[in-house]
């Protein structure tokens, strides 16, 4: 019986397919939910007509990507919580699955349901695997939904 679930949300609606499996999960073992966005690492080394330094334009963006995260996540959790799920929201940097592991840690998850792209070919050793790279580094069950 799961206690808690991680939900990965990467932006876009299609992967929000897995939004409504793992409700009903939840709902069915009283669990509660949370849900989390991984924004990317900011890296650049630009300023604003030299105005901005590496460290402000960095904390300029991140600031900017994380915002946008959490207001994507809390506009997805509201009707939730407005059905009595009882959801909350995480956003992380870095690297995906790696944050997603420790996001599952944090948050003493029993299982993370995540969305997948299923992508193949060149796609795929251009972009990787999210879910495989999670399953390899974790022992926690994994819902996977095919993103529509």
């Amino acid at each position: 019986m799961y206690k808690h679930l991680l939900v990965t949300l990467d932006g876009s609606s299609q992967a929000e397919v897995v939004v409504s499996h793992a409700v009903d999960v939840a709902r069915s073992m009283s669990a509660e939910m949370t849900l989390l966005r991984i924004v990317d690492a900011v890296s650049s080394d630009w300023s604003e007509r030299g105005a901005l330094g590496k460290g402000s334009a960095e904390n300029a963006v991140r600031s900017v990507f994380f915002e946008q995260a959490e207001a994507y996540l809390e506009r997805v959790a509201a009707p939730l919580r407005k059905r009595g799920v009882k959801v909350q929201t995480i956003v992380k940097q870095g690297a995906a699955a790696k944050q997603i592991v420790a996001a599952a840690k944090d948050v003493d998850a029993d299982a993370i349901a995540m969305a997948t792209h299923s992508r193949k070919g060149v796609s795929r050793l251009m972009f990787g695997s999210v879910a495989e790279e999670v399953l390899h580094e974790t022992n926690l069950p994994i819902l996977l939904v095919r993103a529509g």
